[in-house]
């Protein structure tokens, strides 16, 4: 069976192997009176992968595949480049003012050619509400109005000057969402993107009426791909002119490729009311016994990057402010022991009290999370390299989370998606969705369900301010800036930040220049593309 797939599979490569970055066609200049300078030159045709039972609607496609293509026909407001700085799409401007946000649009057309208006963007933004995709970004939105055909105002609930990073929901035309033809088929909402579908559904045309930029691929031809093993069928013999992956699993495609920066922060979870964990100096001994280097490097395959602070390394407002080491510094990890009373080494090789007790902390992991279980175990013996003693514990995904809901654990090895608009409020205030063992106050610890084992015993203590909570409530208020925040979370540290994972796009040799992409949009560039 196997056996006959792979030769239906290469019958269809034959067939649309008639252009992945290579067939060249010279525009017919006399074929459209509309066609510019920029239009007037040697074209492209390529091939991409899709997902056929799939909808192309961005709002409603479950495959990554489709997902990742829409961009192509649909644009947003705002996107997102690579390094977390808005790029206006559809937006002529956009002004934050306080706790409101008003956006220009620009002049454009959608491919059916009606005028795009705010009408649209209110449309879309009730859409996106409704979506389990991007429903999550607008939290913080009170309200959105129409002020005339070319304003838009979000109004919020709390300032927050990178609110334009969420603004990168697709537009489409109002009331083309979930409009299905005569057989009952799904008809794709209109959108005003650099393409539009072909009408057999086969291909993507360039978008003759485009807003910007048309780049110099005329045609992009669309494989099917069903599965995996079909995807990975494709990548392996070069049908596709690009494939995209951040997952554990990578299918290495022939060419070129470049690293797309993720939101994904790789963290040390802390039970910051258990023992010395309850102090900064121990968090600070853990961080800094870190290798995070060669945890990017062997745990995850080099495609991640050192967390050097809680923000992603590529945002520049925060950049210069943060300084976690890549590198283990013990000299950090003594002196920080010895603040809290760990100054002699033990027979165990373990840093210890007066009474020769050395700390002992165990590790929740996910053990259906391959990379992260590596990690976890890197962890530890970095730690126990610099004295102190870690013990991973793997369990269930079920068990993990429900370990952790209890507040049954000192440490855990946990995985957050930052929002683009750089809100940690739902990882460090008390209470926030993936805040597991902050907390406001310090109580007495209740160790029937944690055992002890050799870490001293403190008296308890009343922590009145939580620094992180506060600091998040000043910026929220707009009484404090966000490097105010990046300096508070370091200082702080309630978690211990490891790494930022990125994705990679691989791309067709073919293509010599101007590829660039983004989390937000692969094919951020796509019009840029120079073979």
């Amino acid at each position: 069976m196997k056996k006959i797939i792979c030769i239906l599979l290469s019958l269809v490569l034959l067939l649309s192997l008639c252009g992945c970055g290579a067939e060249e066609n010279v525009v017919d200049e006399t074929a459209d009176s509309a066609t510019t300078q920029d239009d007037k030159k040697t074209s492209q045709t390529i091939s991409l992968l899709y997902s056929y039972s799939d909808s192309f609607n961005p709002y409603l496609a479950k495959t990554t595949l489709n997902r990742q293509i829409a961009s192509l026909l649909y644009d947003s407001l705002v996107k997102v480049d690579n390094n977390f700085e808005p790029i206006n799409v559809l937006a002529s401007s956009v002004e934050i003012t306080d706790k409101t946000c008003t956006v220009k649009l620009k002049n454009a057309t959608f491919t059916d050619g009606a005028t795009f208006t705010a009408d649209d963007v209110i449309y879309s933004y009730d859409t996106a509400k409704a979506s389990a995709r991007y429903g999550h970004n607008f939290y913080e939105v009170l309200s959105v109005q129409a002020v005339d055909s070319k304003t838009v105002v979000f109004n919020l609930s709390q300032c927050d000057p990178y609110f334009a990073n969420l603004l990168t929901f697709p537009i489409i035309k109002s009331g083309t969402s979930n409009v299905t033809d005569a057989d009952g088929r799904e008809i794709p909402p209109v959108g005003c993107g650099r393409y539009v579908l072909s009408e057999d559904a086969t291909s993507f045309k360039l978008n003759r009426n485009y807003h910007g930029k048309k780049g110099v691929i005329e045609a992009i031809n669309l494989i099917n791909s069903p599965d995996e093993a079909a995807t990975s069928h494709y990548v392996e013999v070069g049908a596709t002119a690009a494939y995209y992956t951040d997952g554990d699993k990578i299918v290495r495609m022939s060419g070129k490729k470049t690293e797309v920066s993720l939101n994904h922060l790789i963290y040390i979870g802390v039970n910051n009311n258990y023992g010395s964990l309850a102090s900064k100096e121990m968090r600070y001994a853990i961080s800094a016994a870190l290798d995070r280097d060669m945890i990017c490097r062997t745990a995850y395959f080099n495609n991640a990057v050192s967390a050097t602070g809680y923000f992603n390394p590529n945002f520049k407002p925060t950049k210069a402010l943060q300084t976690i080491e890549a590198n283990a510094n013990s000299k950090i990890t003594v002196e920080n022991l010895s603040k809290i009373g760990y100054n002699n080494m033990n027979s165990n090789g373990y840093y210890a009290n007066f009474a020769g007790n050395n700390p002992v902390f165990s590790l929740l992991v996910n053990s259906e999370n391959s990379s992260r279980v590596a990690a976890a175990n890197m962890i530890a013996e970095q730690c126990k390299a610099a004295g102190i003693q870690i013990n991973v514990v793997e369990c269930t995904y079920e068990q993990y989370v429900e370990r952790l809901v209890n507040g049954d654990f000192h440490l855990y090895l946990g995985e957050v998606q930052v929002s683009d608009n750089m809100d940690f409020a739902p990882l460090v205030t008390f209470g926030g969705s993936a805040s597991y063992g902050v907390v406001t106050k310090k109580e007495e610890s209740d160790d029937t369900s944690l055992e002890n084992q050799g870490d001293e015993q403190q008296e308890p203590e009343q922590i009145t301010i939580n620094y992180c909570e506060e600091i998040i409530k000043s910026y929220h208020e707009g009484s404090c800036s966000i490097a105010d925040v990046a300096t508070t979370l370091l200082t702080e540290m309630p978690q211990i930040p490891v790494c930022y994972l990125n994705g990679v796009l691989f791309y067709d040799s073919s293509i010599k220049n101007g590829v660039d992409a983004s989390h937000n949009d692969i094919y951020l560039s796509f019009e840029n593309y120079e073979f």
